[in-house]
């Protein structure tokens, strides 16, 4: 009995612990299943929420947006004391200026510029002095700010000027002045608070049409850590022109907010000024790509930096003058006129006998253009150099002084010579026998290297069997380069490219590790096989 006794005691401990083994077991996999479900719910959450875009905006509520000047260029009075003042601050929005010490009292007594307002039309934002020289009263045409001391009144928005005498003359309605097709009137504006509690933020939730003629408002996207703060005068001088919801920062940002625009405004054409380089450009462009926006907006190009090319072949210029004179601009902008620009792939396949199990293939999209060679180790030697000396290549004339001397160290050097027989270069399936060279460049646009013409120039005696360059005829130029100084040579129209031929489709097996350059982005690229293909065209403005 007893030995019955322990067996039954024994087969009980067995099963007990069976039994816990097996609810441990059920245990670790529903924990298991939990945070895997945990992280893939996360991941969904983090997908849904980074494609999501608003448009954030400023509380104006919370006061006015200063920017400390240490001196004032004309006589200007602080709206608080009245007394002139030599420095101080001004908001950006309303252009008011005080002196430091009364901009607390400023945020309480007036009110700024407002982003959204619920009326049925948008009032006049009076600000008392301190107005442009040679101001006129809208009302009995008379000149304004002649007395040196706080007097007249200027709107924010229309920009007109009235006298004191004559402010009781003005209508309540503000029609928004000779730019009201690029403006977004603040009474068609609703903003909304969302976020968390103690993380709350506005943003812009709807936008209705306004009855303008023709209206096509204006988005400002530039960085106001580009150049030397250029950026953030920029800003600055368009919100005092538009509503400061319309000029976004994209700074700590992408694109794809400011471009949010779009779709709060669907049925509206929507203008967007780019402040910037080729690089920015091409970032914002393929934002628009992204977000598959249709209608297209339209491109316009404030240049900024040193690589411009694109904007000087749209007629935008190559660099913007020191003083930003915001209603110039406007007028350009509405004087232009729309084009398409054909957008490249530069489809990168590590393919063939190059085959590697790490390598991936690799898609760029460009616009200017790309090259292989002399001119890419050029770029590719000052980029090291500008990212170990950030602020001291942060000058334009500096830029080029070394652009200069890094050629000319590759004169001596000639680190890229013989490349014709690296590569191999097929042009719409036709396989191109090339001459001696150091450098290879496929160009969609008609300027290169900061602003040559390389395509136009040519011998006296040669023969031009080549259709000119166009960035919309679905066609690219290739052309050849001797060495650095060549590039130099070309700047200057003493000597005319190497003329390889024009296509659709190109095709290039690069044989060995060469320097490489897609819009400014200079790189070492390894042995590949890359094919350029069109892509798709972008609506930009023209002023040529």
């Amino acid at each position: 009995m007893r030995c019955v006794a322990m067996r039954c005691s024994i087969n009980k401990i067995h099963f007990s612990r069976k039994r816990m083994e097996l609810l441990f077991i059920r245990e670790a996999m529903y924990m298991v299943l939990t945070i895997i479900l945990g992280l893939v719910i996360a991941r969904v959450y983090r997908r849904r929420r980074y494609k999501h875009y608003e448009v954030r905006v400023r509380d104006v509520s919370k006061g006015h947006r200063w920017m400390m000047v240490s001196i004032f260029l004309k006589p200007t009075y602080c709206v608080i004391s009245q007394n002139r003042i030599s420095d101080g601050a001004q908001c950006h929005s309303c252009s008011i200026c005080v002196d430091a010490a009364n901009m607390k009292v400023a945020n309480q007594k007036i009110p700024c510029k407002p982003l959204s307002v619920k009326s049925m039309f948008t009032h006049h934002q009076w600000g008392h002095g301190n107005l442009p020289l040679y101001s006129i009263c809208y009302i009995c045409n008379e000149p304004c700010n002649n007395q040196l001391q706080l007097c007249d009144y200027i709107c924010s928005w229309c920009q007109r000027c009235v006298h004191t005498e004559c402010f009781t003359h003005c209508k309540k309605e503000c029609d928004l002045g000779p730019y009201k097709t690029v403006i977004v009137p603040p009474h068609c504006v609703t903003l909304k608070w969302v976020g968390l509690k103690g993380r709350q933020h506005l943003i812009v939730d709807s936008v209705k049409r306004p009855n303008i003629v023709n209206w096509s408002p204006l988005i400002v996207i530039a960085n106001r850590k580009s150049g030397n703060n250029d950026g953030e005068s920029i800003l600055q001088a368009f919100r005092s022109y538009l509503n400061p919801a319309q000029v976004i920062d994209i700074c700590d940002i992408t694109p794809e907010p400011a471009l949010k625009w779009c779709h709060l405004l669907p049925s509206v054409t929507i203008r967007v000024l780019v402040c910037g380089g080729d690089g920015t450009i091409g970032w914002v462009l393929n934002a628009i790509e992204r977000l598959s926006l249709q209608p297209q907006p339209q491109i316009c190009i404030l240049p900024m930096g040193t690589g411009n090319d694109l904007s000087q072949v749209l007629g935008w210029g190559e660099i913007f003058t020191d003083q930003i004179e915001v209603p110039k601009i406007l007028d350009k902008i509405n004087q232009a006129t729309v084009v398409e620009l054909d957008r490249w792939n530069l489809d990168i396949n590590h393919s063939g006998h190059f085959r590697l199990p790490y390598y991936k293939k690799k898609n760029i999209c460009w616009n200017n253009y790309f090259s292989i060679g002399v001119d890419a180790l050029v770029a590719l030697n000052f980029h090291r150099q500008r990212e170990s000396w950030p602020t001291l290549l942060s000058n334009r004339i500096i830029n080029k002084v070394c652009y200069f001397m890094y050629g000319t160290k590759d004169v001596l050097e000639r680190e890229c010579h013989d490349l014709q027989k690296k590569l191999t270069v097929e042009l719409d399936g036709k396989k191109i026998n090339l001459p001696k060279l150091e450098g290879l460049v496929v160009l969609n646009i008609s300027s290169w290297a900061g602003g040559c013409r390389v395509w136009e120039i040519k011998a006296d005696e040669e023969e031009d069997e080549y259709i000119p360059a166009s960035y919309n005829d679905g066609m690219v130029e290739v052309f050849g380069l001797h060495s650095s100084f060549h590039v130099a040579q070309l700047q200057v129209g003493m000597i005319p490219p190497i003329r390889i031929g024009q296509a659709s489709r190109i095709k290039i097996t690069l044989n060995c590790t060469a320097p490489m350059q897609v819009d400014g982005e200079p790189w070492l690229q390894q042995p590949v096989e890359m094919t350029v293909t069109h892509r798709s065209k972008a609506t930009m403005l023209s002023l040529c």
